[in-house]
């Protein structure tokens, strides 16, 4: 009899054991699994890049001040009137000073048509054209990261001619008004625009003048799937021309 109470006492402490340490083992594992709102939405290795040091205190700095970039931008609804986008896509490794290592290049490489030259109004003061042609000159990319970012307005900007300088957030952007969104983005929608260019070319095999453009964007995230969206400027508005999605590489030297 007794050697049965003993035994029953035995399992009872077993069974309790087992299911403690297992308690602690799932807290143990839900804690390592939780995500931390200091990471990079790729990686939980942070960026050497100095302003991305303290991500949390810093990333106010890439709010965009300039109220051009908080102009509507008029989206094509339908699919099929969009431009049908297929640049040519080179995705490189390559040594950034300000990340201190290797890092994702994307280079996107296109062919558009020679613009038609306005006639000028008459009457008017020589070389200035039509309204509705004014001011299209002017391009500017967005880059997205989440899903449905430009139409949640969760996206970063650049104009073309800011070559060298990183994206920035506007300042009506969702993510400014939710910053614990942005730490969790981490510094993937800061990338720079390195080079834009366009130079007149005549295709080989149909003798059409064209336009060659080349678009080189640096440090972005590590594998990552981005969305790239080029508007060009109306007239108190941004009109959306044509959208890509592309893919980073991953370096052997992590930004």
């Amino acid at each position: 009899m007794l050697f049965r109470t003993t035994l029953l006492c035995l399992l009872l402490v077993c069974v309790v054991s087992s299911a403690s340490c297992s308690r602690k083992s799932r807290a143990q594992r839900e804690n390592e699994e939780a995500i931390k709102l200091d990471q990079n939405v790729t990686s939980l290795t942070k960026p050497k890049d100095v302003i991305f040091i303290d991500f949390e205190k810093n990333w106010r700095k890439f709010i965009a001040v300039s109220p051009e970039f908080t102009l509507p931008v008029i989206s094509l609804k339908e699919p099929k009137q969009k431009e049908a986008w297929q640049p040519l896509i080179l995705a490189e490794c390559t040594f950034s000073a300000d990340a201190g290592g290797y890092v994702p290049q994307v280079t996107l490489v296109w062919n558009e048509p020679v613009p038609q030259v306005t006639p000028e109004i008459p009457g008017a003061r020589k070389g200035q054209q039509r309204p509705e042609q004014q001011d299209t000159s002017k391009v500017r990319f967005d880059l997205a990261v989440h899903y449905q970012g430009f139409e949640k307005n969760q996206y970063s900007t650049a104009l073309s001619t800011e070559k060298q300088n990183r994206f920035n957030l506007p300042s009506n952007s969702e993510l400014v008004s939710h910053p614990e969104a942005i730490l969790l983005t981490g510094p993937s929608l800061f990338p720079k625009l390195m080079d834009f260019r366009s130079e007149n070319l005549r295709e080989r095999d149909t003798n059409r003048e064209v336009v060659k453009k080349t678009l080189v964007l640096r440090d972005l995230s590590p594998g990552l799937t981005y969305t790239i969206r080029v508007c060009v400027r109306g007239e108190n508005q941004w009109s959306e021309e044509k959208q890509f999605v592309f893919l980073t590489p991953v370096c052997f030297k992590e930004f």
